[in-house]
């Protein structure tokens, strides 16, 4: 009896680093300017999937975090269900490419607590782009060792 074992490795430090660091600005810039959130949050998922796109990695979720941004940008109003919508999608490629992932999990709670409670949006989307921004850095320092 032979086994196979295949593992798909995909660790790209600059996109992590990007990311990180567009997150974390983007986290502080809607803590600090909640009235201007749906420009800040339409050019963050646009930026963002303009850099899945440009590495080639996770492409799907690159298209769904334009697609997003393009909506929010066109109505703000629906700011929590587009961004939950990035959420959700970015939790189920995260589940999928890996397993039972902490981002995913992570990515799927916030998105069931900006749907929930659309009072506390900017408060609960910088938390949250804080929180990745800081996984991002974090991953990238940790790639950076090996």
């Amino acid at each position: 009896m032979q086994q196979f074992f295949v593992e798909i490795k995909e660790e790209n430090p600059n996109r992590r680093l990007i990311n990180g660091v567009v997150a974390l600005l983007t986290g502080g810039f809607t803590l600090v300017y909640p009235e201007f959130l749906n420009t800040i949050l339409a050019a963050y998922l646009i930026a963002t999937g303009v850099v899945y796109l440009f590495f080639r990695s996770a492409v799907f979720v690159g298209a769904a975090a334009i697609v997003a941004g393009i909506f929010i940008y066109a109505f703000p109003t629906f700011i929590p269900y587009a961004f939950a919508f990035f959420l959700l999608v970015l939790a189920l490629g995260s589940i999928l490419s890996g397993g039972l992932s902490f981002l995913g999990i992570i990515a799927f709670l916030f998105a069931l607590v900006i749907i929930s409670n659309p009072f506390f949006v900017n408060t609960a989307i910088a938390a949250f782009l804080l929180f990745y921004g800081i996984m991002g850095v974090a991953a990238w320092f940790k790639l950076q060792k090996n």
